[in-house]
């Protein structure tokens, strides 16, 4: 009996030690090192800012769009992907091939014309498991002066299941 006890004191620690901390960053959580210490000069902006998901079958979708704007002139975008918020810091999630770039916000090699915002439509969280968290998109550009700049925004994802109402 003593060593089925200490068997499963060990099994419980160690799933417990396992479990992430998905948490709430806070205004004073670093950035990620990509984009700490570049200017923030586009406009990154989610909708909606908290996102619920909807279930389809097997599978839940947290639906948003993302939207990117240069206000300073043309950019090209070089890097761009996501981190998420767990174990209190930015963790990368993806980063995502700049060749991706064209096709999620409709630009033409990868650059941003001054005042004209480009919208990923489908910009969806899939899983199949229903949890909530925080995520930061981030985007890395050139200017034509060769400065490298950034945009980054959060999207808060909840696990309040949006229910149809017949």
């Amino acid at each position: 009996m003593r060593q089925l006890i200490l068997y499963l004191f060990i099994i419980t620690s160690a799933i417990s030690q396992a479990q992430v901390n998905y948490g709430t960053p806070s205004p004073e959580t670093p950035l990620p090192e990509v984009i700490n210490k570049l200017e923030r000069k586009l406009l990154v902006e989610h909708f909606p800012k908290v996102n619920h998901p909807v279930q389809i079958e097997s599978n839940y979708y947290w639906k948003h769009a993302t939207v990117i704007y240069s206000k300073e002139g043309p950019v090209t975008i070089v890097e761009f992907g996501a981190y998420l918020y767990y174990n209190d810091q930015w963790n990368l999630r993806q980063q995502y091939p700049i060749k991706d770039f064209d096709k999620f916000f409709g630009t033409k090699n990868e650059q941003l014309l001054q005042g004209q915002p480009y919208v990923w439509t489908e910009n969806w969280r899939v899983g199949d498991s229903l949890f909530g968290g925080w995520a930061l998109w981030y985007f890395i550009g050139l200017t034509p002066e060769g400065d490298r700049i950034c945009g980054y925004q959060t999207i808060h994802t909840t696990s309040n299941l949006l229910t149809s109402k017949n």
